[in-house]
């Protein structure tokens, strides 16, 4: 994620594209490479510290990583409620104000960043700020922000912006999300950050079959009109969009008349470009699942060094022919298997363990098993 970040702080990159191809070419399903897990996790450690980690992680010094302070939020399309690009920035938006990390949401954090920099607590002096940072926009807008949740944002409460948001309709998100989005962004800036990171999830929802081609068409052309044109959008906001061979194909063709940048799979897109791909071997299913292992284990139980513990070296093996390469799937069935092997007090999970739950009606060949590595070589793709 450190390109994602680095271009958008440094380079003026406007979409990225967060790919997973599926097993094989062309394959139109290619969920469970770990998309959406990604996208959280991202912006859970960018909004720690406003990514000052990732910067550092990225090779800059302290100083450099302090310097252009960022923050990220998440949203995405549903085929219920958000199928428009105007709900997703609203989304965005609830995003910031509703979900809690480490005590407190991305916008009280905001507020706080404000109220340091501006000395004072005073809402209707924030709100003035804020104000004045849209009045000093030279070029296309939306108009006048959302004075209320302006107000709302600036309030040292965070649930006051939360409530707030609650009580806008279905119809009015669709409508007008953009401009609560451009809101939330003025208010970042007031805040002194100069770039968002918008990461936008299940895209394949806006492109599905049951939208009407007239319909995505639109809306793809809003990508264009909202985050390359409309300012603070055009200045702020860098988006990401998970991307896989299905929605390629359904919007490729609107994308490309909306003359946004490609996100084809070439080497000229590498800079704007992070693949998700299958699993390639054990060892990375090993790898997969310590971490899992670690968090599964309660407080003060002392593991043996075996990082990999309880499952024996063939259950890993197992796991890794039976999940499909994906991992959601080898976590999902490694989940299972604990707890059933957990009833059944198994001191150990062998091969034979995971197959008898997984019910597996083609054994896999004993001597298919190896040991399993316990560093990944990277070299190999």
């Amino acid at each position: 994620m450190e390109k994602f970040v680095l271009r958008m702080s440094y380079s003026g990159l406007k979409f990225g594209y967060l790919w997973s191809e599926g097993l094989t070419a062309g394959e139109s399903d290619a969920r469970g490479f770990g998309k959406s897990v990604l996208m959280q996790h991202v912006a859970r450690e960018i909004n720690s510290d406003f990514g000052e980690g990732v910067y550092q992680s990225a090779g800059l010094d302290a100083e450099d990583a302090a310097e252009v302070p960022i923050c990220c939020v998440v949203t995405g399309f549903d085929t219920a409620q958000v199928r428009t690009l105007g709900a997703a920035l609203f989304g965005a938006v609830e995003y910031a104000v509703n979900t809690v990390t480490d005590g407190s949401c991305l916008a009280a954090r905001l507020q706080k960043r404000l109220v340091e920099k501006t000395g004072t607590e005073d809402v209707r002096q924030l709100a003035s700020l804020v104000a004045k940072g849209h009045s000093a926009l030279r070029g296309r807008t939306l108009g006048r922000p959302d004075d209320k949740l302006v107000a709302a944002l600036c309030d040292s409460d965070p649930s006051v912006a939360a409530d707030y948001l609650s009580q806008i309709t279905p119809t009015t998100r669709a409508r007008a999300g953009s401009v609560y989005m451009a809101t939330f962004l003025l208010f970042a800036a007031a805040a002194g950050i100069d770039h968002v990171l918008v990461f936008c999830d299940q895209l394949e929802d806006l492109a599905s079959t049951t939208t009407a081609k007239a319909k995505r068409d639109l809306e793809v052309e809003r990508f264009r009109d909202l985050i390359v044109e409309t300012l603070p959008m055009a200045d702020m906001v860098t988006m990401i969009l998970a991307m896989h061979p299905r929605t390629a194909v359904t919007i490729g063709q609107a994308w490309d008349l909306a003359d946004l940048p490609s996100f084809a799979l070439t080497e000229s897109n590498d800079g704007c470009t992070v693949r998700l791909r299958p699993l390639r071997d054990a060892g990375q299913a090993a790898q997969l699942l310590k971490p899992y292992l670690r968090e599964a284990t309660k407080e003060g139980v002392s593991r043996p060094e075996d990082e990999l513990f309880p499952f024996t070296q063939d259950a890993i093996m197992c796991l890794f022919v039976r999940s499909n390469r994906r991992p959601r799937d080898l976590l999902r069935k490694a989940h299972a298997i604990l707890e059933a092997s957990a009833t059944r007090n198994l001191s150990r999970i062998t091969a034979d363990d995971v197959m008898r739950f997984l019910d597996a009606t083609v054994p896999v060949p004993r001597d298919s098993f190896g040991r399993t590595p316990s560093v990944i070589d990277w070299s190999q793709e």
